[in-house]
């Protein structure tokens, strides 16, 4: 990917500020454009970076978080005439990704297009809304476990700019954005997950794949409470959410990165990060991404021989303390779950009758994972 790569605005040391240009040899533009993405505490994923893709139409993948649309649009200018995206490509439908969407189309009157499961989920159905206080929440949130002193400043707003938004359905599988340009629905980090290939040249990821660090999973037991929602275009719980759903998409973009070794894969977070860049291998990081899931799985199931344990148990004995601050133990929590969820597929882990985790004595995950 170097030898395509322009730095057209020098930022900081994660990339805040930065303007960059990738120049293929087939004719194609691509722009990264980072917006901020800054939550504190100890899970800092550096900014959020949106692509403007110079097709056949110009298009944006992704918006940036809540109140960075507009910073996003005056880079946009800032690259000349000619390039306001006709249409915006949503990778997945969380805040940091689609929160800049109402001020991009104010702007451009941009058409959004989104994965099907988006279309449902984006939008809130209050006598199907889990607790009373979410009633106006959009499906998609309703399993969020953030405290109201983060989603009142950071969500409430953002759930009213984006409830009646019209979206375009983009479906299942590969779906044509232009010539030589296609979406990838590769669910799993989230039910509406999208890639966007660009002909043999490069691999727009969202956060399917990141450098760094390790995309968490959604797990299978979040289908419970969309299924109202869902279950008619989407009977299956696995069709959409659980580890093994994104080990799979994430073998299918291996599969990609091994037919096209040259691709330049183009990832939502930490393209820039901590004064360098991040080129990934797509086959590569797919291999170092699975390696990781099954020695978590490992390191869960040695932590269950000693006895069964509840999800914060698990979580307290497999991290290290500084990821569990704040709302840390519940993501961290949602890991070991989505793992755990894994393990009773392979018949390595069961729920007892205390609702505890507990080990069967058998180590078949492994080998579940490689027939995934």
């Amino acid at each position: 990917m170097e030898q395509y790569l322009t730095v057209v605005q020098e930022g900081d040391a994660n990339g805040n500020g930065m303007l960059l240009r990738l120049d293929f040899p087939s004719g194609l533009v691509i722009h990264a454009l980072p917006t901020p993405n800054e939550y504190g505490g100890e899970w800092d994923l550096g900014p959020t970076w949106n692509y403007l893709v110079e097709g056949d139409r110009p298009f944006l993948v992704d918006t940036g978080r809540w109140g960075t649309g507009g910073a996003l649009m005056k880079m946009i200018v800032q690259l000349g005439p000619g390039r306001s995206p006709e249409f915006v490509v949503l990778s997945h439908g969380h805040e940091d990704h689609d929160g800049g969407l109402a001020e991009v189309t104010a702007q451009t009157g941009a058409e959004v297009r989104a994965h099907a499961a988006y279309c449902l989920l984006a939008r809130p159905y209050p006598g199907l809304a889990p607790q009373e206080y979410k009633r106006d929440f959009p499906a998609k949130c309703w399993h969020c476990f953030m405290p109201e002193s983060f989603y009142g400043p950071n969500c409430l707003g953002y759930h009213r700019e984006l409830q009646d938004r019209l979206v375009r359905e983009v479906g299942d599988g590969r779906q044509s954005l232009g010539t030589d340009l296609e979406s990838r629905h590769v669910p799993g980090h989230c039910p509406d997950s999208l890639a966007v290939e660009a002909g043999d040249e490069a691999v727009l990821v969202g956060d399917t794949i990141l450098p760094d660090i390790t995309p968490w999973p959604t797990g299978r037991f979040m289908y419970k409470l969309t299924a109202p929602v869902l279950g008619e275009r989407y009977p299956e719980a696995g069709q959409l959410y659980g580890l093994p759903r994104y080990l799979r998409s994430l073998k299918e973009l291996r599969e990609l990165g091994q037919a096209r070794p040259g691709l330049a894969v183009l990832p939502a977070h930490r393209l820039y990060y901590q004064g360098r860049f991040n080129f990934l291998d797509l086959a590569g990081r797919v291999d170092e991404l699975l390696k990781h899931h099954v020695e978590r799985c490992a390191d869960l199931l040695r932590i269950l021989k000693d006895s069964p344990k509840n999800a914060e148990a698990l979580a307290r004995a497999h991290f290290e303390d500084a990821k569990l601050s704040g709302p840390g133990m519940n993501m961290a929590k949602n890991e070991v779950v989505c793992h755990c969820e894994l393990l009773m597929d392979a018949g390595d882990v069961v729920r007892n009758a205390d609702r505890l985790w507990e080990a069967t004595g058998s180590g078949n995950f492994e080998r579940f994972i490689q027939e995934i």
